[in-house]
């Protein structure tokens, strides 16, 4: 199965760098750096990204590294379009790979039916509808709950396409985009128990932003719950789909 890694990496942070180019070169991953967006540097107002409707849908202040980060991702996705390969690896530089993920995304590839997106990592854990059995325990699963963090993931060149053309402007964190993908038009499954580790010894490099108390306290919790209801409609339709005849989730 041809793909490539692409690892998110800021200029100063070499130490990063350094753990993600010595995994990859263990692993004979072939990879492609991408450098950060970094947000401090960004000036008002920022183009591609929609202030009003941030605050309104996060109750948050507006946040320049998450800025970066977003702008980061799109970039990447940008990139591997350019190429003919038929999947990336999107990395962030603070995650460990385990020694088995080729194989382990050319079995997933092998269900690639089921899902346009694979979500790899996440800092908190769902609830689960798994649809096919992987090797060494693993599972290709639809998440019901939001998922934290997109320090790994794979897609193809369809859903790459769409979070290019369809999440500019930015108007929500980008895990948070991630997880309503229904709207960008792609289907996002996971594996799980999920493969890749996210790294404590690397801190953060987004700071919490400032709440906005009014938003906080209604747009945000609107939005959050019709998030939550319609993520259990959307993925329960692909357990649905995907439990159709024809399908084998073996």
């Amino acid at each position: 199965m041809k793909f490539k890694a692409y690892i998110i990496n800021l200029k100063h942070a070499a130490a990063r760098w350094e753990h993600m180019r010595s995994q990859l070169e263990a692993l004979k991953i072939p990879y492609t750096r991408i450098e950060g967006v970094y947000g401090d540097r960004l000036t008002d107002p920022v183009e591609g990204y929609s202030e009003r409707r941030y605050q309104v849908l996060t109750g948050k202040e507006t946040n320049k590294r998450e800025i970066g980060c977003y702008f980061s991702h799109i970039k990447a996705l940008k990139t591997f379009l350019d190429s003919d390969l038929p999947y990336a690896l999107i990395l962030e530089d603070d995650v460990t790979l385990p020694p088995q993920i080729e194989s382990l995304l050319a079995d997933a590839a092998a269900h690639a039916e089921g899902w346009d997106m694979l979500r790899l990592t996440s800092s908190r854990d769902g609830s689960y509808l798994p649809f096919a059995r992987l090797e060494n325990g693993y599972e290709l699963a639809y998440n019901l709950k939001v998922l934290k963090n997109t320090g790994a993931y794979f897609v193809n060149r369809h859903a790459a396409q769409c979070c290019v053309e369809k999440m500019i402007p930015m108007c929500l964190p980008y895990d948070v985009a991630l997880d309503r993908e229904w709207d960008f038009g792609f289907k996002t499954a996971c594996v799980v128990p999920f493969p890749v580790k996210l790294e404590d010894e690397f801190p953060g490099q987004i700071p919490k932003a400032k709440r906005i108390r009014l938003y906080r306290a209604t747009t945000f919790h609107l939005f959050h719950l019709l998030t939550k209801i319609e993520r259990r409609i959307h993925r329960k339709e692909y357990f649905r789909m995907m439990s159709l005849p024809g399908n084998n989730p073996a």
